[in-house]
């Protein structure tokens, strides 16, 4: 079994826009990170982490060790393939053989692993990695600490939350403007919406609530989600957002007749970041949802608005089966001991 790496339950295409240059546009917003404190993802050192470095920290002698002999791929091939070498590890058997043979090729010959087998024979003593506790297990873990952020961003606006009072935060996800409710006092919720509309704040928070998104959330659908990702990933790369443009003939336009998404797909071709076959990806994913998009009218398919509760100094989910709140995580243990996980 070969480590993986968790994936969204919806699938979809992203741009980055840390590798893709925001264009000028009508909509393109500057966002400073003084004032951001909260962050959606807060890496835990989980048991995938610890190890991924074993193997590092062990293939990384065994690379040193191969170089001290003249030729390290006959000797590697030796150890692994040879029953009459010396060096030959009759102690593994045939697979955990052609494992250290494949990861002591792969370092020799690119400085790193490339995959991470649970089947190498370092990790004969290692339980098995269930990456489905281990998922939530994260989610939990960064949960805590958003609630420690937001508690930290609070404090250090000198904004106090009296005890007991259940506040809602939701989330526009065209702006990431966050809306208070759940209180009569104004004052608290000017505060607190001037604060956490600051920086990055609310549009960290608003990746932290799609991050801890349940199978069964109420508040995702597929059709939101991939409007939502057009939206953004067009903006990044455009610097145009699509709730601003017209719709002629069944496609957005610039207020120069420009159809958006020959822009989009010159934009992205053009970066020094991306291949063609990017460019292609990202034309034959995007463009039928555009389409769809611009038939039906932009308003026609909800925006991905989403909202979580507040409440004694911890976020709580909304219209799903699974908490990560404070207290409300002991479903987690339940699943451990049902997927037999120690």
């Amino acid at each position: 079994m070969t480590i993986p790496s968790t994936h969204s339950s919806f699938a979809s295409l992203h741009v980055s826009s840390t590798s893709l240059s925001k264009q000028p546009g009508p909509s393109a917003r500057t966002e400073s990170t003084n004032d951001t404190v909260v962050q959606s993802r807060n890496k835990r050192y989980s048991d995938q982490d610890r190890i991924t470095q074993k193997m590092d920290e062990h293939y990384q002698r065994m690379n040193q060790q191969n170089m001290s002999f003249s030729n390290p791929a006959n000797h590697i091939a030796d150890k692994y393939q040879n029953p009459l070498s010396p060096f030959f590890k009759k102690n593994m058997t045939e697979q955990e053989r052609r494992i250290a043979a494949s990861n002591e090729f792969a370092y020799l010959k690119h400085g790193k692993l490339n995959t991470y087998d649970m089947g190498d024979y370092i990790l004969r003593e290692e339980r098995p990695i269930n990456v489905i506790v281990e998922s939530e297990i994260d989610k939990a873990y960064n949960r805590q600490q958003v609630n420690g952020q937001l508690k930290q961003l609070l404090d250090k606006n000198s904004v106090h939350i009296p005890d007991g009072v259940k506040l809602t935060f939701t989330i526009d996800p065209n702006n990431y403007r966050l809306m208070v409710s759940g209180t009569e006092d104004e004052d608290l919720r000017s505060q607190l919406e001037l604060v956490l509309n600051s920086g990055r704040n609310s549009k960290e928070l608003f990746f932290h609530i799609i991050g801890s998104r349940a199978p069964d959330s109420e508040q995702f659908t597929q059709e939101k989600y991939e409007k939502f990702n057009l939206v953004r990933n067009i903006q990044t790369v455009t610097g145009y957002h699509l709730k601003d443009l017209s719709v002629v003939n069944g496609k957005f336009v610039t207020e120069d007749g420009s159809d958006i998404f020959d822009i989009f797909v010159k934009s992205y071709g053009n970066h020094p970041y991306t291949s063609k076959q990017d460019a292609a990806h990202a034309a034959a994913y995007y463009g039928p949802i555009l389409d769809s998009l611009a038939r039906r009218g932009f308003d026609a398919i909800p925006d991905l608005i989403l909202s979580v509760n507040y409440e004694n100094g911890s976020l709580y989910d909304i219209g799903q089966s699974l908490n990560y709140g404070t207290g409300r995580t002991s479903w987690i243990d339940e699943l451990k001991e049902q997927l037999g996980v120690s």
